[in-house]
C-alpha cells in the first residue's frame, strides 16, 4: 500500500524502516459532511491483515489492494461522486471512473478508468489505522513529477460514510 506524505511524496508500506521519522499521510475526511476536509495524520498506529488483493488497473496506472475495499469512483459528465466497494467492479453494465486528485498540486480531479485485472488469494497487508469517515489517499505511482503523483481514494469501512460525496467540498 502506498502513502501520499506531507512533502507530495509517496511512502511505500511495505518497505517500512525500524525507525521512522515524522511521516505525515494524507486522507480525506469526510466524518463530518459540512466540514470536509484534507488531513496530514502522523503515521503512529498500523493494522497488520490477511486480505484477498485485487490488480486494478486505473488508466495507465496499476495498483494492488485488499479486495474488501471501496474505492471513490466519479462520472466527469455529472459531477457525481460515489464510494463502490472494488468486488463491485465486475459489475459490467457500467464503465467505472476512480476518483483521482493530488490534494497538493492537482486544481481539477481526474476520472480515470477502473478495472479489475486479477485477483489473488491472501496476503498480509500493513495498513494506516484509519478512522471511521477518512479516505486514505492512495497514489497511483512511486514516481514523482512537477505535480507529484495523481492519488484515487479508498476506504476499508464505508458503512459511516455517505453514498454519493459532494465533489464541491473534495477540490
Amino acid at each position: 500500500m502506498r502513502l501520499l506524505t506531507s512533502e507530495n511524496t509517496t511512502f511505500i508500506m511495505d518497505r517500512i524502516p525500524e525507525e521512522i521519522e515524522d511521516i505525515r499521510y494524507c486522507v480525506l475526511d469526510y466524518s463530518n459532511s459540512e466540514e470536509v476536509d484534507y488531513l496530514w495524520i502522523p503515521l503512529i498506529f498500523m493494522e497488520t491483515f490477511m486480505s484477498s488483493s485485487t490488480l486494478l488497473q486505473i488508466g495507465k496506472y496499476k495498483i494492488e489492494v485488499p479486495l474488501d475495499w471501496s474505492i471513490v469512483i466519479a462520472d466527469k459528465n455529472l459531477g457525481a461522486v460515489e464510494i463502490i466497494s472494488i468486488s463491485k467492479l465486475n459489475d459490467r453494465k457500467y464503465d467505472f471512473q476512480a476518483f483521482c486528485f493530488n490534494p497538493i498540486k492537482s486544481f481539477m480531479p481526474d476520472c480515470l478508468d477502473v478495472e479489475i485485472i486479477t485477483t489473488f488469494p491472501d496476503i498480509k497487508w500493513f495498513v494506516p489505522q484509519l478512522k471511521y469517515g477518512h479516505l486514505l489517499c492512495v497514489p497511483l505511482t512511486d514516481k514523482y513529477d512537477e505535480r507529484g503523483p495523481l492519488c484515487a481514494y479508498f476506504v476499508r469501512d464505508a458503512n459511516k460514510l455517505p453514498d454519493s460525496l459532494d465533489i464541491s467540498k473534495m477540490v
